[in-house]
């Protein structure tokens, strides 16, 4: 009787698994700036089998120049061989400066953009240097574009998602949200039409990471870079789930990880490998500068739409976002009389195992990127 008991289990348990495994990936878009973690993330949404990326939108008031955009239709294109993914270029410029000044809309140099240096955005732009080695594409970055428009570029894109899933996407937001914020000032009953938008964004109860504004303790870039798109999200009636520093700050990279990570026998593993290394060594001048400051950001906030069980998610906030055009204040989240909307949530509490290069996300991470 025993034996049989162990047997249903099993069995039970099996057809559970094989239930799950056949469960139709999540439609998916992702919003970019295309910095490094960015291109990891991009990377790891495209390989993970639970997610079915439908496009991606990228904006160049971040850390890269439009051209760098060709990166991601290389990746795209060998990972999803003949689907032509659309790639639509947006913002180029941040909503609080265009607002004012409507002659700047599209140039670069904004007063926020310039936290982020030149020499910064040529190294994101080349991957240091390591593009040449990615698997190129027939398709040219420009010819990739679907177009300039970027709120009826979005808006067909989402409704093609709709159609051809019968699913409403999920936005994955890994840069400043101006190419959302500008999407939905033109199409603004789209927010019906989105599950939710999940922003790799801002820092809590933690410090900020603006190194380049030192004076700005609490900001970090994506909310900082354009802090009216990212008032102007907060106030929308989108469903929000917010991945802050405070979650993806808790699992660093450390000598451990990066052990695993050189022994990855994968084409992508193995370029990982090589692009983490050259940042490491070009960007922070030591390794326990590196350690201490850089933690996969981006990549974290696609475990979280993953559902993998890496977080705990908390509502009911009272937030707020400072933007009066002072660098010193500007982007920071601080506590609001009102109640944030009732669906905006935070992810808190990153599941982190002893030690750390053990953590669920970097056992999901390595191991996805390790499939060829």
């Amino acid at each position: 009787m025993f034996s049989i008991l162990i047997f249903l289990i099993i069995f039970i348990n099996s057809v559970i698994s094989s239930h799950d495994h056949q469960k139709p990936p999540l439609p998916v878009i992702i919003d970019t700036d295309g910095d490094t973690d960015d291109f990891l993330a991009i990377l790891y949404a495209l390989k993970s089998r639970e997610l079915d990326v439908r496009g991606v939108t990228y904006q160049g008031d971040g850390w890269s120049h439009a051209a760098s955009a060709q990166n991601i239709v290389d990746i795209i294109d060998d990972i999803y061989p003949g689907k032509n993914l659309p790639v639509i270029l947006g913002a180029n410029y941040d909503l609080f400066e265009s607002d004012r000044n409507p002659k700047t809309l599209g140039s670069p140099g904004c007063f926020y953009q310039k936290s982020v240096s030149e020499n910064a955005r040529r190294d994101t732009d080349l991957l240091y240097g390591l593009n040449r080695q990615l698997r190129l594409s027939k398709r040219i970055w420009y010819d990739a574009l679907v177009g300039f428009n970027i709120t009826k570029n979005f808006a067909d894109l989402i409704d093609s998602t709709i159609k051809q899933t019968g699913k409403k996407p999920t936005i994955i937001a890994t840069g400043p949200v101006t190419n959302i914020a500008t999407f939905l000032r033109a199409f603004p009953t789209y927010t019906k039409r989105i599950e939710k938008i999940v922003w790799m964004g801002g820092a809590i109860d933690v410090p900020g990471n603006l190194f380049t504004v030192p004076n700005n303790t609490r900001a970090e870039f994506n909310v900082y870079l354009d802090c009216v798109a990212a008032q102007e999200l907060l106030a929308s009636d989108l469903n929000i789930l917010l991945v802050p520093l405070d979650f993806t700050n808790k699992t660093p990279l450390n000598p451990g990880f990066f052990d695993k990570l050189s022994k990855l026998t994968s084409f992508y593993g193995k370029f990982t490998y090589k692009l983490l290394s050259t940042a490491r060594a070009a960007s922070f001048g030591s390794d326990s500068a590196f350690y201490n400051a850089y933690f996969l950001w981006d990549p974290k906030a696609v475990a979280v739409v993953k559902n993998i069980g890496i977080s705990k998610i908390v509502s009911n906030r009272k937030l707020a976002v400072t933007c009066e055009g002072k660098e010193n204040i500007d982007g920071q989240f601080v506590s609001s009389q009102i109640l944030t909307k009732a669906n905006f949530e935070v992810a808190i509490d990153a599941l982190v195992s002893n030690p750390v290069e053990d953590s669920p996300f970097f056992n999901d991470f390595l191991d996805v990127i390790n499939k060829d």
